[in-house]
Order: structure tokens, then sequence, then C-alpha cells
């Protein structure tokens, strides 16, 4: 079964999710994780947010109305498309990420140059990518407080 609080796979038969302790049986709706292959090319809204407790980024994928408004102050939702493995060639792999780049630049008010990520492997780019996603969500909540 799949989590509904923190989407971490569990036996069938854990009544408590191993990793964050919410009740498995009592949400019956939360049925087995479907197939890998199922989920490719699906988009899905998530919610990205900092946890003020681990300083760390987590999410939640597709969230209800009552988690974007709990988590609006310090979050970003964004749309994002579950690929599989080695269907997409690392040049598109690099583009999707400077998209995300791109968009997190805009929003901090900086100039995007394409041309600065250009030796950049992909795993790299990702790096720079969370980095600047935690600069968002730090932005964000400031400009938020100042409201």
């Amino acid at each position: 079964m799949k989590c509904s609080n923190c989407h971490t796979r569990n036996d069938s038969q854990n009544k408590y999710c191993k990793s964050c302790g919410q009740d498995l049986k009592n949400h019956p709706e939360y049925s087995p994780v479907v197939s890998n292959s199922e989920l490719y090319g699906k988009d899905v809204l998530v919610l990205f947010y900092l946890d003020k407790a681990t300083g760390k980024i987590s999410g939640y994928v597709n969230p209800t109305d009552e988690q974007i408004a709990r988590f609006k102050k310090d979050s970003v939702l964004q749309n994002v498309t579950v690929e599989a493995p080695g269907d997409v060639i690392a040049d598109e792999n690099a583009g999707a990420v400077l998209s995300f780049i791109r968009q997190s630049k805009e929003f901090l008010g900086e100039d995007f140059d394409e041309s600065s990520y250009r030796n950049f492997s992909v795993p790299d780019l990702k790096k720079e990518y969370l980095r600047l996603f935690e600069r968002v969500l730090q932005v964000k909540a400031k400009r938020e407080a100042s409201k």
C-alpha cells in the first residue's frame, strides 16, 4: 500500500507506514501501488515544500486543497511529467531542467543565460536547480511574511 501522507510504499499487511507512522488501514481508498509502467507519461501536480524540522525539500503529488492551503507560504506548485528511465535522451533531460532553472531565475528576478550552463552535466544541472529551488522557497517565505 502507498501511504496517503508521505507516499512511501508499504507492505499490504502493515497497519502503520514504515516511514511516517500514518495509520494505513483507515484509508481504504489507498490501494496497492500501481506498477511503474502505468505511471510513465502521466502529468501530475507536485507541491514542493521545505520541511522546517529537517531542512529538506519534500512534496505531495496531486495535493489536496487542504495541503495546498497548509503549505501555501513555504511551497511551490509545479506540473511534472513522469518519464520512463532511458526513454529521454540527455539533451531533452537537460532542456527540461533548464526550463525549471529559467522559471526559478525569473521568480528570483535574476537574468537567465542558457549558455552559462552549456558545460553542465544533467546531474549538475539538477543540483543547480535544487540550489535555486531552495532560494525560491526562502524568497517566497520572505515575500509572504512582508505582506
